[in-house]
């Protein structure tokens, strides 16, 4: 239900935002050089069928893919040429999923549940190639902006931060015993990206901005979770965004 609403919201901005492309144009003196983006949108964390989140799963009715939200994101975009730019980003995630024991209840037969953090903040860089441009000159050096389609790749590094929190089995016990506890571990994991998206003229510097992403990135729990047979913790995952650009 949470993806359909969000679906439907996009589709209607961006059929909104086409319709406005068929006003006048604008002719700015010369063309902006740099931009300021915000962006909200919907991450999705990788499931992939190995490491950590697999050994999890088998345990615990939680899965990577329990792990989607809301994402915040800001760009600082320099212009390299018509066709050329680099992007500067960061970005914010945090989300919490209750789960539970899939083979074990207490006492009275309720489940033992703990909640489960992920907290990401990608700091990143990257190319990003425009097919058409940014802009069309016309006779007399006027810049007219049009909708702009852009692709690319990039890298950087992931500050992230995973937690448990609640009741867990000690199985040193026959039968195990509930106990309530807090585990931890955090670190910088590489990460590099592919991105895609449009920008879609609505004022003399304002665009609309669409933009999909896909990141690959993972790292080796350690702290609390250092005795776990299976440490590999994917991190990346694909996000869809909308939000404005302001362009100087």
């Amino acid at each position: 239900m949470k993806r359909a609403a969000i679906s439907t919201t996009v589709v209607l901005t961006l059929l909104a935002s086409t319709a406005s492309v068929t006003a006048a144009p604008w002719h700015p003196p010369g063309p902006p050089e740099s931009a300021l983006q915000g962006r909200l949108g919907y991450f999705f964390l990788d499931d992939r069928g190995d490491g950590f989140w697999e050994d999890t799963e088998s345990v615990f009715t939680l899965d990577a893919s329990d792990f989607e939200d809301f994402s915040l994101g800001f760009s600082y975009v320099q212009s390299l040429g018509n066709k050329l730019e680099v992007g500067f980003n960061v970005d914010f995630f945090e989300e919490t999923v209750r789960s539970e024991y899939r083979d074990f209840v207490d006492q009275s037969g309720f489940p033992i549940l703990h909640d489960s953090i992920l907290s990401l903040v990608p700091l990143t860089v990257d190319l990003r190639f425009l097919p058409i441009g940014r802009y069309r000159v016309r006779p007399g050096g006027r810049h007219i902006v049009q909708p702009t389609f852009y692709f690319g790749v990039g890298a950087g590094l992931v500050f992230w931060d995973y937690e448990e929190r609640g009741d867990f089995l000690d199985f040193t016990f026959d039968p195990p015993v509930i106990f309530g506890d807090h585990f931890s571990d955090d670190g910088v994991a590489l990460e590099v990206h592919g991105l895609a998206g449009v920008e879609i003229p609505v004022g003399p510097r304002t665009n609309l901005l669409f933009e999909g992403r896909y990141s690959f990135a993972e790292d080796d729990l350690g702290g609390d979770f250092s005795d776990l047979p299976e440490r590999d913790i994917h991190l990346g995952g694909g996000a869809v965004y909308g939000g404005l650009s302001f362009r100087f």
